[in-house]
Order: structure tokens, then C-alpha cells, then sequence
């Protein structure tokens, strides 16, 4: 269901099912909605008026000793001994979840850079000394001269390995940042284009001229022309953290200050606040009695917005999903779908984008998310530490999701229901060390008084304790070994995961605590195969695109699996005595 005009007379009837719509109103706003559809045309644009060049690097192809017997965790390690005479080439990719994974070789270079395309995650030393990446996933060649090679791959997943590793010139690396540097203003200049409504006709004439030439100085002119006249690269999203506060955020293409003005008629936006922006980034907290709202910065006017209002029920209805990881056409549509559903706030259980370091694929995570009108709550996986792992910290996850003072991982409690979110990526191999600060928050979490005094209890993790529905995977063995001893002491009711990208349910029992986990991992990525995992045997396993939708009412439990076509695929019931 997107996003309309209406008449004033209609609001009442569909504020229930329409959020984060425009409504009429005489301010008319000074932009269009950043759609999908007009990001893949931008993107098209780009990739046809500059595109990557042909041949930048050279792949060296030398032999590589192999080494997989180092189970040491953690990202600060030194090089293993490389005892084994067997050599492979890459790509090479093998079975060894969790788990470090080594290559060396010897081989003469110039000055420049290396590009290593390693899945999940790599770390280098050039003659035994750990070199830092330049820029994501490629690594300074400080001199000429013969080096010995070490990499070792992280290891996240199921399979993972070496892809490649090429070698580029210092000239040619140089031209290729440049190459970036015009890329990225070209998509500036064309996003503005296409977005504002309100362009001169100088301004109009300046950004043909920066198209047609394409130099770096045209571009940053065309930049500069437009710069007071900023558009919302996200429109307004809703999060909620650990203390209850209800935050505004949204992305600009200008970090000056802006206001977020709003009232009870959006014909009578009399209330305003000024908002700091970090990086083109807007946060704000603000007060969940909003009704109408909208947003001004320099010459940008956004539409006005509606915040649903949260109904008096006896029921707490929430949505939850995960791995929306770059299906953003499956996400979007989930996002509408889910507006017909009285649906109090969202829960989204990791690997929300498919590459952690890409600042676009957070934008296109945001504007989907704006989709779906109602406070959201975000938790890691592994994809959003992708690019990461030097010292596995999700930079973009914090600057696009993070709200102050709170860790990736976080409780928070909604009426009378508790929810824990962990974040099994700070530490490699992924899991909860007992010598870790996770885990001593995770322990005195459960013993808290809100834990306790809680009606329904919610453990949320990217990683599934038990899964079937990914062949050669049976779920996260350290946080199935963690929770063991805790669902009847914790009297945890549900577990809430991704990870797998299919749909999974399993109650079991513990003793007097009947706790249910299920695998929402169906929000946009690609889907795991028909053929399943021989363990553990899951009550239901299917792969199709979903999301799920949980009803409380007192001491009973819906859950509902919903598929995009609007099929209930899964429904069961969970009662307190």
C-alpha cells in the first residue's frame, strides 16, 4: 500500500492504515520521494556516464600454502606456522564455519595497492607486518619489492574463503579514486535532478553542463549551485531503544541545522525543534503524542507526515523480520503490506543490508523502513559487520541505526512484555564469551526486575540456536550451548532470529517453560534451497519470502507467518497458565 494524497475528510478513516504518508497541505513540499525505482535509474546513470574501468588490477595467481588448524578467535592474532606442503590456487572456498581461515604465498610487487575479495572478512601482512586497509577492502603497498603474502579469512557463515587478490598500480589506483571521487558527485548531482521540484533554470543548465563534461570541476560546480537546496536522501524513519524514548531520524544531503516543526492539524504545525545533523544524519527525540509533522532545512520543505497514532487495545501487536539484505523490493513490499495490520512496532533480527560497509545500502534500508510508519527496533548480523573486520565494529550500523548511550545490543520493554537483543558479531567466532561485558549485561539482564515482572519474554539474535533450513547448518552452537540451561530459569518465551533465509518453527519444552524459536529470516535475500539440513528437525521449515506478525492478549500468544501474497503460512498459539 503506498504512500497517497488525500483530502482532509478521509484522514480519520486511514490514518489507521496509512503511515508516514503526505497530506494535502498549501506548503507544497520542495522534492519527490526517493523511490527505489528512481535509485536504480540513478544508479544506471552513473554506471553508463562513468563507468569502472576495464583491467585495473592484476590477479596474482600464485600458488597459496593453506593453513586451517588455528582455532584462535579474536581479531588480533599473529601469523600461524604453515606446516602442511599442500598448495591450492583461488578462488578457493571451503566448509568451515566459524572459524579463521589462512593462505600465504611469496611474490614481487610494485607500489600501490592490493584488492582482496575474501568472504567473510580479511586481515593482511606484508613480511609479517598486519597492514591496515586504505579504503574497504583494499590494502596500502607502501614500496616495491618481494613480500610473503599472509591473509586470513574470516570465516562468519558456512562456506567461506579466498575469491581473489589483485595487485594496482600506485597511477592506475590513483586514477581509480578520482574515477570514485566523479562517481559519487555524479550521483549527487543527478539525485538532486531528479528529486527537487523546484530547480532553475540556471541551475537546470548548470547540471547539463556538469553531465556532458563529467570533470571533477564541473561536477563540484554543479554541487555548488545546488547547494542551498538540500532534498531527504531517507525520509523519516521511527526507532525506539533501551529507555523508552521514541526517536525521529531521517538523512539530508546537507548537514545544516534543521527544524522539525509539527502540531495536532497539519494545516497547524504551531511546535518546532531545531535539529544538529552529523554527517547528513538527523536525530531526534521526540514525543509520541506527534501527530503531524514535517521537516524544513535551507530551501527544503519535506511533505507533511503522518505518525499513527498507537490505539487503546487490550492486545500488543508487534512485527518482526530479518535479513531484509539487499532484496529491496521484497522489503519494500513487506513494509506496505505490513501498514494493514494494527501493528504497534517492528522488531528486525539482522543482516538488514547485504554489505555493512555500502552507506547506500543503509539509505535504501532507511527509505524502505519509512515504508512501514510505526518504531522500529534494528539488531546486527553478520552482513552489517561486513567490511568490518579489522576491529569488528559496524560503522555504518551506528551511524545510520545507533541511538546515544546505547551498545548494538540492548533490552527494552514494551507494556508487559521484555525483550533482550544480542549481538553475537562483536566477538570472532561469532557467540557470547563468559569473559566478555555482553555477556555479564546478558546475565544481569535476566535477573533483572523488568525481566521478572514481564509477562512475556523475547530473546532477540541474528543467529538461530537451532536451523535446519540451510544444508550443512543446524544453528549457532555457542548460543544454543548458552541458552540451555536458561529457557525454564529465564522462563524464556520466545527466541527470534534470521540468519537462515527461509522461515523455521520449533517449540520445545524445558521443564515447565514451553518456549518457542522461529527463523524470520525471509525479508528480502535470497532464499535457501528446498533441501534441508538433516538436524535438528525443525517443526516447519519453508523457504518463501515472509515476515511475521505476534498478537498478545493477556496470557495468550498468536503468532502468524505471512507470506508476500498475503498467505497465513504458519499460525500457532503459546498460553501462560
Amino acid at each position: 500500500m503506498g504512500c497517497k494524497r488525500y483530502s482532509l475528510s478521509l484522514i480519520s478513516f486511514l490514518v489507521a492504515f496509512l503511515t508516514s504518508c503526505n497530506v494535502e497541505e498549501e506548503q507544497k513540499a520542495s522534492f519527490r520521494p526517493f523511490t527505489l525505482q528512481l535509485d536504480e535509474k540513478i544508479s544506471g546513470a552513473v554506471d553508463r556516464l562513468i563507468p569502472f574501468e576495464d583491467g585495473l588490477g592484476v590477479s596474482i595467481d600464485s600458488l597459496w600454502r593453506l593453513n586451517l588448524a588455528d582455532f584462535r578467535g579474536g581479531v588480533n592474532v599473529s601469523i600461524p606456522e604453515f606446516t602442511e606442503e599442500k598448495t591450492i590456487r583461488i578462488p578457493h572456498r571451503i566448509l568451515l564455519p566459524d572459524h579463521s581461515i589462512w593462505y600465504q604465498t611469496e611474490v614481487q610487487l610494485g607500489r600501490g595497492v592490493l584488492r582482496i575479495n575474501a568472504d567473510d572478512g580479511a586481515q593482511l601482512w606484508l613480511n609479517g607486518e598486519r597492514v591496515a586497509p586504505e579504503l574497504a577492502a583494499y590494502y596500502p603497498v607502501a614500496k616495491a619489492g618481494n613480500y610473503t603474502l599472509t591473509i586470513r579469512v574470516l570465516n562468519n557463515a558456512m562456506a567461506g574463503g579466498l575469491r581473489s587478490v589483485e595487485f594496482i598500480d600506485q597511477d592506475k589506483w590513483e586514477s581509480h579514486k578520482l574515477l570514485m571521487q566523479r562517481r559519487t558527485l555524479l550521483r549527487e548531482v543527478l539525485t538532486k535532478e531528479a528529486l527537487l521540484t523546484n530547480l532553475s533554470e540556471s541551475e537546470a543548465s548548470q547540471i547539463v553542463k556538469a553531465k556532458k563534461r563529467l570533470t571533477l570541476a564541473e561536477l563540484e560546480s554543479a554541487i555548488q549551485k545546488l547547494k542551498r537546496k538540500p532534498v531527504l536522501l531517507a525520509e523519516p524513519i521511527f526507532q525506539k531503544g533501551s529507555t523508552g524514548q521514541l526517536y525521529a531520524r531521517w538523512v539530508s544531503s546537507s548537514n545544516s541545522k534543521a527544524k522539525l516543526i509539527y502540531g495536532k492539524q497539519p494545516g497547524a504545525l504551531s511546535n518546532q525543534v531545531e535539529v544538529e545533523g552529523e554527517e547528513g544524519v538527523f536525530l531526534v527525540a521526540i514525543s509520541d503524542s506527534l501527530k503531524y509533522y514535517r521537516v524544513i532545512q535551507d530551501g527544503l520543505i519535506s511533505p507533511v507526515y503522518i505518525f499513527p497514532e498507537k490505539k487503546n487495545t487490550n492486545s500488543q501487536e508487534f512485527m518482526v523480520w530479518a535479513d531484509s539484505q539487499s532484496g529491496w523490493k521484497v522489503f519494500d513490499r513487506i513494509m506496505r503490506m505490513s501498514n494493514q495490520y494494527l501493528r504497534h512496532f517492528s522488531v528486525g533480527a539482522g543482516d538488514l543490508v547485504g554489505q555493512g560497509d555500502d552507506e547506500q545500502e543503509y539509505l535504501r534500508l532507511l527509505r524502505s523502513m519509512h515504508l512501514g510508519g510505526y518504531a522500529h527496533y534494528p539488531v546486527p548480523g553478520n552482513h552489517d559487520y561486513d567490511g568490518y573486520y579489522e576491529e569488528l565494529k559496524p560503522n555504518n550500523f551506528s551511524k545510520y541505526l545507533g541511538l546515544p548511550n546505547q551498545q548494538n545490543y540492548y533490552a527494552w520493554k514494551e507494556g508487559d512484555l521484555a525483550f533482550i537483543a544480542l549481538d553475537l558479531n562483536e566477538t570472532f567466532p561469532v557467540g557470547l564469551p563468559n569473559s566478555s561485558d555482553q555477556y555479564r549485561w546478558f546475565m544481569e539482564q535476566i535477573q533483572s526486575e523488568a525481566w521478572a515482572s514481564a509477562k512475556w519474554r523475547f530473546l532477540v539474535s541474528h543467529h538461530p540456536p537451532y536451523s535446519q533450513g540451510w544444508p550443512g547448518y543446524h544453528g549457532e552452537i555457542s548460543l544454543r550451548n548458552l541458552l540451555l540451561p536458561l529457557y525454564e530459569k529465564a522462563k524464556i518465551d520466545m527466541v527470534i532470529a534470521g540468519h537462515t533465509h527461509d522461515y523455521e518453527r520449533k517449540i520445545k519444552t524445558y521443564g515447565k517453560q514451553k518456549t518457542a524459536f522461529v527463523i524470520v529470516g525471509g525479508a528480502g535475500g535470497g532464499l535457501e534451497p528446498k533441501e534441508n539440513a538433516s538436524h535438528p528437525k525443525m517443526d516447519t521449515v519453508l523457504s518463501i519470502h515472509h515476515f511475521g506478525l505476534i498478537k498478545v492478549t493477556n496470557d495468550t500468544l498468536n503468532f502468524k507467518a505471512v507470506d508476500l501474497d498475503n498467505n497465513i503460512i504458519d499460525n500457532f498459539f503459546l498460553t501462560h497458565d
